[in-house]
């Protein structure tokens, strides 16, 4: 006699959703994914306007073979769904001394221009890449497959880690002991920002993020970051997952500490955030039954709005009170009447005094006046993107999470304004070329995409918010809810989220009494 599969709800199609929905069903759990939205990807979506299109949120990718495992897991190859272009230079930053730094994954390449600077950087290159691989293999193989409690802190192995990982180790002080050339030293402490925090409250144990970088590259799919997700829900339809599109999650049923169904509503944008699980008998609302559910949402809307403070333990409800949220961005999209042979993949500009933006990035109440500004320019990579004498820019600048709410209602034309001429002086673009103009600013955040207080990674990867500190992925107050994502171990940037989906999933398995698959740890090198 067959037993019939485990049921699985997941709530929200972004990278981890999808991610955890594959790996389930690839051991045969049935899964529904449940997306308020009407495509998948979450923050990697895409905006379009006429003959322009642009990616809506990351534009860094690495670590390609963390897809390639998950297409492997699902008996599949990624590169007959999704092809990766390999971007050189990975990035070109310049600095208000009119200096310039190129990166890449061509250690030769990356000597030369570190060396131009200070050739003592140069030389410290192979020392670097050292450090680094010795930082990824140890996160790998224990950080970043396993989901950790502050319990765990008890074990002497994880004191050792610790030391080995650099964990008390303030991220700025080991790349100010790393590289000597203040420029240098400046665009590595700036990859903080890809956890949404400061470089001063990101362990150390994050020089391998630039590591990463130098060691496997920085890719782009093509046709948009967006192709990843679409590639990924097509993959999970293949092996049966279930999709509905335009459908909010707006609580769940719970009894004696568990989920019995997830209730789901038509999208509405009528119910204010914030105020708790939405009441029972919404117009259109209908539950959706499960042995477990997967919140791939903002981890303070998910406990907050979906399973509710009266269903949480005295340590979560002050957890969610009390968190210090990532920094946020402004993102502007431009569509031109022009080209730009010159213009790298990524290429950013940093102010005057670069240090003074990231030391109120996270505490300040509103945005700097002279942000960093940075381009994303697809058609230097991406042959899909040239557009018969036109062109889109991506333009993002680093903003402080909602302290203050009005000032974006009330500043927003002017930021836009002053961001649109900074892009004029630092390209050569002229007003007159501009076609289109949309952005996209933490209001938008927090109203679309359900992000406290606007964040983009939830919260910040301060030490007390990163590893053993950060949100488990199993519920400590229920015993089938379950979450993947930025807000979520090991932490926020498409790596983590993709291995956030990785944790959820053998965990999942394991509680649905499923066996195993073989461990992917340490299959990267």
């Amino acid at each position: 006699m067959s037993v019939a599969p485990k049921r699985v709800v997941v709530v929200g199609a972004g990278l981890a959703g999808l991610a955890t929905a594959i790996r389930l069903a690839a051991e045969g759990v049935h899964v529904t994914v449940v997306e308020r939205g009407t495509r998948p990807g979450g923050k990697m979506g895409r905006r379009e306007i006429g003959p322009y299109r642009w990616d809506s949120g990351p534009t860094i990718f690495t670590l390609p073979e963390l897809f390639d495992q998950l297409w492997s897991a699902a008996g599949a190859k990624r590169s007959d769904d999704l092809t990766l272009l390999k971007v050189e230079p990975a990035s070109r930053t310049f600095f208000a001394d009119g200096s310039v730094l190129e990166t890449s994954s061509d250690l030769a390449k990356l000597a030369a221009s570190f060396g131009a600077l200070d050739p003592r950087d140069a030389a410290g290159i192979p020392a670097f890449m050292r450090r680094g691989e010795k930082l990824w293999r140890e996160l790998d193989q224990t950080f970043f497959r396993q989901s950790l409690s502050p319990l765990s802190l008890l074990a002497p192995m994880s004191w050792l880690a610790g030391i080995r990982l650099d964990a008390a180790t303030p991220y700025s002080r080991r790349i100010n002991s790393t590289f000597h050339d203040e420029r240098i030293r400046h665009v590595m402490r700036y990859k903080s920002i890809y956890l949404g925090s400061t470089p001063q409250s990101v362990p150390g144990a994050f020089l391998s993020i630039p590591y990463i970088e130098a060691k496997f590259g920085t890719w782009h799919p093509q046709g948009g970051m967006h192709e990843a997700p679409l590639a990924m829900e097509r993959l999970a339809r293949r092996l049966g997952v279930e999709f509905r599109y335009g459908t909010d999650a707006i609580g769940s049923i719970i009894s004696k500490k568990r989920i019995s169904a997830l209730r789901v509503a038509p999208r509405s944008d009528s119910r204010a955030l914030g105020s708790g699980p939405a009441a029972p008998n919404q117009p259109g609302e209908e539950r959706i039954e499960a042995d477990a559910v997967l919140f791939n949402a903002d981890i303070v809307h998910a406990h907050r709005d979906l399973i509710g403070d009266e269903h949480l333990g005295l340590f979560s409800r002050r957890r969610f009170k009390h968190i210090t949220p990532s920094s946020s961005a402004y993102i502007l999209h431009l569509g031109v009447k022009r080209t730009f042979p010159d213009l790298a993949h990524h290429t950013v500009w940093h102010p005057e005094n670069p240090n003074e933006e990231l030391d109120r990035i996270i505490d300040s109440p509103v945005p700097s006046g002279d942000p960093t500004l940075y381009i994303q320019h697809v058609a230097a990579t991406d042959p899909t993107a040239k557009l018969d004498g036109r062109t889109t820019l991506y333009v993002l600048t680093p903003v402080p999470p909602l302290k203050d709410r009005s000032w974006w209602a009330e500043h927003r034309d002017e930021y836009r304004a002053a961001t649109i001429k900074r892009v004029c002086e630092r390209t050569g673009l002229k007003p007159e070329e501009i076609e289109q103009v949309a952005d996209w600013t933490p209001l938008e955040f927090e109203n679309e995409q359900r992000c406290h207080d606007g964040s983009i990674f939830a919260l910040a990867a301060s030490f007390f918010q990163s590893a053993y500190f950060r949100p488990a992925n199993r519920s400590s107050d229920l015993r089938n809810a379950y979450f993947a994502g930025g807000g979520t171990q090991p932490g926020g940037g498409i790596p983590l989220v993709m291995l956030s989906g990785y944790i959820a999933s053998r965990q999942i398995l394991r509680d649905l009494g499923y066996t195993l698959p073989p461990s992917e740890a340490g299959h990267i090198a």
